[in-house]
């Protein structure tokens, strides 16, 4: 009589798969039907899609993420907290709910952190600067442009910045991600599918769930967005396939972060040819495309050396001294103990502080290679022999704020160097709901105006229905306009009035509101093929 088979996806039957290395993924529920389990997992992408595309609106929309001043540092200080709660709480809850299971549906593990943080670290700097030299190498060969520099502290915007990214995508971005994309999709789609197909899975989705920040927040365009899919479906590989080999998080979490970091630390500044920089969108997708596929068969024999020495199951499984190779190099020996031991005894702080001090320590190093010239801190456009060309450019304005009766709100439109040709203004705002049913509120009012430089109205609409909208062109025949200001002010905040006054009820005062603003425009400006300015940025 045959012997019952073992439930598929406990974690008995998984630790019998050499493909784990020990380190499961976890749950311990039998999976009876893969498909089921696979559309559970769709289910939790889902519920994670739609949250993190609100969180992607609410921040490329409204105050004061909006906010030209402050609003990049606090969108990256709220990232920081946001983008681990709102990607992986779900996660957890529907792991109890949905799943019935017990626990963390993370694995977390010591086995090979050491080594794990050592070239966690290590390797994402090379990654970044062999790709950072693949890039410029195919421009320079491809003509697009040539003499770049680095350029540290995101130029004139400052270190305070550069800290918030930094906490932002090693806290926030590179944690969330690979403990969503790796840690969950594809350790729980390879419990019942071969490893490669739940690395395609995972891969694909986590391309996917890049398009809120695509199209809420950055509004690329459609070329644009199939290219960085690609790119990052690829990405998606890479990261999956080195947390098989590693079977540590921890690997392709510190990768992932630095590697978005570094983008932001290390800013490449160049010299770009005039085709380039009149249709540098496409170029970039079809590139950066390229440059990541050259960088990772530059650079996946390193890894795949590193998972040999380290990582492969029949080097390290045992910790026998008779089943483990002598190693006549220190470092790769102490590195190797410390994976077979119980080291750290504090994983997570150990880790944080490690990689706290190596960033902290990429701040100097970034700005001793920066260079200090600021015409070295703008793309620059070469060749043509002063040639000048027309270009015409869309740009977006969102603004939020709130008012008190009869205070207004200016907002200046002044793009350097250029000319307005048409502006579409949308305002929105929510009034507030009647009290109960004895008070009857009374609509907001307020006014929408457009004034030119010197201070003459041009323009303007008012009303209390919630949304007010100006489409304004330039006439024909008149002075090219380089400078608009558009004048938001609350006339009349509607109090709530009683429905029926003689019982005594009084008014409630209404003195303030909150709004919208959404400014599409139209600029033009001359490029002389030459020397100009570019807004270009690796």
């Amino acid at each position: 009589m045959k012997a019952p088979l073992e439930p598929r996806g406990t974690q008995a039957e998984m630790m019998k798969d050499p493909k784990w290395n020990d380190v499961p993924p976890m749950g311990d529920r039998p999976i009876e039907s893969r498909w089921k389990f696979l559309g559970l997992i769709g289910i939790v992408f889902i519920v994670k899609i739609i949250i993190w595309g609100t969180y992607r609106f609410i921040t490329g929309n409204m105050y004061p993420f909006t906010d030209p001043g402050i609003g990049s540092e606090v969108t990256f200080w709220v990232g920081m907290v946001a983008k681990p709660v709102l990607q992986l709480g779900p996660v957890v809850l529907l792991w109890w709910y949905l799943f019935k299971e017990k626990g963390n549906p993370f694995r977390f593990t010591r086995k090979n952190l050491a080594s794990s943080i050592i070239f966690g670290l290590l390797m994402a700097l090379a990654f970044f600067f062999v790709a950072t030299g693949i890039y410029t190498l195919h421009n320079e060969i491809m003509g697009y442009g040539g003499d770049f520099h680095f350029v540290a502290g995101w130029d004139e915007v400052g270190w305070g910045l550069v800290i918030a990214t930094m906490f932002s995508f090693m806290i926030g971005t590179g944690p969330a991600e690979e403990l969503f994309s790796r840690g969950f999709l594809q350790d729980q789609a390879a419990r019942v599918f071969p490893t490669w197909q739940a690395m395609l899975f995972s891969a694909i989705l986590f391309a996917i769930g890049h398009l809120p920040i695509s199209i809420l927040m950055y509004r690329l365009p459609f070329d644009v967005i199939m290219w960085y899919m690609a790119i990052l479906v690829v990405m998606g590989v890479f990261f999956s396939v080195i947390y098989q080999w590693s079977r540590n998080i921890v690997f392709p979490i510190l990768i992932h972060g630095l590697w978005d970091w570094y983008l932001t630390l290390f800013a490449i500044k160049g010299e770009f040819t005039a085709d380039f920089s009149a249709n540098s969108g496409a170029f970039f997708g079809m590139m950066d495309f390229i440059n990541t596929i050259i960088t990772l068969i530059i650079l996946l024999p390193i890894f795949y050396l590193i998972y040999r020495k380290f990582w492969r199951k029949n080097i390290i499984a045992s910790g026998s001294p008779d089943d483990t190779p002598r190693e006549k190099i220190r470092i790769i020996k102490w590195i190797r103990d410390r994976d077979l031991g119980d080291w750290p005894k504090r994983p997570v702080v150990t880790t944080v502080v490690i990689t706290l001090i190596f960033c902290l320590l990429m701040l100097p190093f970034a700005a001793v290679i920066g260079v200090n010239d600021p015409e070295l801190h703008e793309d620059r456009i070469s060749g043509g022999g002063g040639e000048t060309i027309i270009v015409k450019q869309q740009m977006r304005d969102l603004y939020g704020s709130e008012l008190n009766q009869g205070e207004t709100e200016e907002y200046l439109i002044q793009p350097l160097n250029m000319t307005i040709n048409w502006i579409n203004i949308t305002m929105n705002w929510d009034d507030e709901p009647d009290q109960g049913a004895r008070y009857s509120n009374q609509p907001d009012h307020f006014r929408l105006s457009i004034v030119d430089a010197s201070g003459q109205e041009i323009d303007s609409t008012e009303g209390g229905s919630g949304d007010l909208s100006i489409i304004w062109i330039v006439p024909e025949g008149i002075e090219p306009v380089s400078e608009l200001s558009v004048v938001v002010e609350l006339r009349i905040t509607g109090d709530q009035e009683p429905i029926f006054s003689p019982i005594g009820l009084r008014e409630i005062a209404d003195n303030k509101n909150t709004y919208s603003l959404d400014m599409d425009y139209e600029v033009s400006y001359e490029m002389i093929v030459g020397e100009g300015d570019l807004n270009v940025r690796w």
